[in-house]
């Protein structure tokens, strides 16, 4: 596990010293990093990705500059001196300082699923040779250090205050989409930069990725409650459930199942072990009993400054786990026509197993009717 306490100038810069061994061991001469977390992650910097070029850009040599749009000179006067400062003016698109940025490069690694074609287009022409190596910001951000590993705990500590705010403010004939905005609204009050609550009722639950609607909350109904929030750049992510009124048989029945395949995915977190291998522990009891409900994701996926972040705990993803990621654990099962129940919590790989970063919440709470 990556551990550091440095000051964010020093950590920057051990960010951007690993980049470059990885960019000159990839056999590339500069590689541009673009998305949302990447920037962030170099830094320190956070850009509002609308139409303008935001860029930092790390040579195999000792170079290394932030791009920004004019717009955004100020928010990036306190980025690490590791880093040149280059901005561009509205005339410009910034391809043109993007170019004199890599200047002497000629293989250039870029996040392949984040620069969009046009951009890279404009590169190609002016001579560079584009390799998709994203799997290289990726493979430096997959081990935590402990203040990110800290900011990710503090995330979930807001998400299950939220979490218990959803579950005293229910009652019959509360809507979703009233109970989502009531939730999202207060975790934007708390801190939290973005967040994303998905709360369905009933049948509804059973389709996992429902858009909240007009459906109101009636005695007998499961509550599939998934929150996740973004708190000083870091994402948590949880899932908790509830009936209204008394369990049926089949959230009773349900609900051990579920939580006995989280209990496997979380023992299966253990550095040396694949990420099909958990999915795996968490399938298993699930497709056991087909009578209950379908199987229809992965166990969960790394979170960190995005709420989805590759290694992805998906049948085939082969990587194996390394002390410091942290994964959602969120196995789910889902009956159409009837509903859905879901158990997550935030895992960190440690050297000797896994450790809940979230507090655990086995239970099916029974809310009054």
């Amino acid at each position: 596990m990556v551990v550091s306490t440095a000051p964010a100038a020093l950590q920057a810069g051990e960010r951007i010293r690993r980049l470059r061994e990885a960019v000159v061991e990839a056999g590339l001469d500069a590689f541009v990093a673009t998305s949302d977390e990447s920037i962030a992650y170099l830094s320190g910097f956070r850009p509002l990705q609308l139409e303008r070029l935001f860029a930092v850009t790390v040579h195999a040599g000792s170079s290394a500059a932030i791009l920004v749009p004019a717009l955004d000179r100020g928010q990036v006067r306190d980025a690490p001196d590791v880093l040149t400062r280059v901005s561009y003016e509205a005339s410009s698109d910034g391809v043109a300082e993007l170019v004199a940025a890599l200047a002497g490069a000629r293989r250039v690694g870029v996040e392949g699923e984040h620069l969009n074609f046009a951009r890279s287009e404009a590169l190609r022409a002016a001579g560079f040779e584009l390799v998709s190596a994203g799997q290289l910001m990726d493979a430096l951000r997959w081990c935590k250090e402990a203040g990110e590993i800290e900011k990710v705990r503090a995330a979930c500590e807001l998400v299950e205050r939220g979490v218990r705010l959803v579950f005293e403010t229910l009652s019959p004939g509360v809507t979703e989409r009233e109970a989502n905005g009531r939730v999202e609204s207060w975790l934007r009050e708390q801190g939290a930069r973005a967040a994303h609550p998905l709360i369905l009722f009933g049948e509804r639950a059973a389709n996992p990725h429902s858009e909240p609607g007009d459906r109101e909350l009636r005695v007998g109904d499961v509550v599939c409650a998934d929150l996740s929030a973004c708190l000083d750049g870091y994402w948590g992510d949880l899932t908790r459930c509830a009936t209204v009124g008394p369990a049926s048989d089949w959230a009773r029945d349900a609900w051990i199942v579920v939580r006995e395949a989280q209990a496997a995915a979380i023992a299966a977190c253990r550095p040396g072990i694949s990420a099909r291998e958990v999915d795996a522990a968490a399938r298993q009891p699930v497709e056991a009993r087909p009578d209950l409900g379908q199987c229809l994701h992965g166990a969960g996926h790394a979170i960190g400054l995005a709420i989805h972040e590759p290694p992805f705990l998906v049948p085939r993803t082969q990587t194996p786990l390394v002390a410091g990621m942290i994964f959602t654990i969120e196995p789910g099962i889902y009956l159409p026509g009837v509903g859905g129940l879901r158990l997550e919590d935030d895992v960190l790989v440690g050297p000797d197993g896994p450790e809940l970063l979230s507090t655990p919440h086995p239970e099916l709470l029974e809310l009054s009717a």
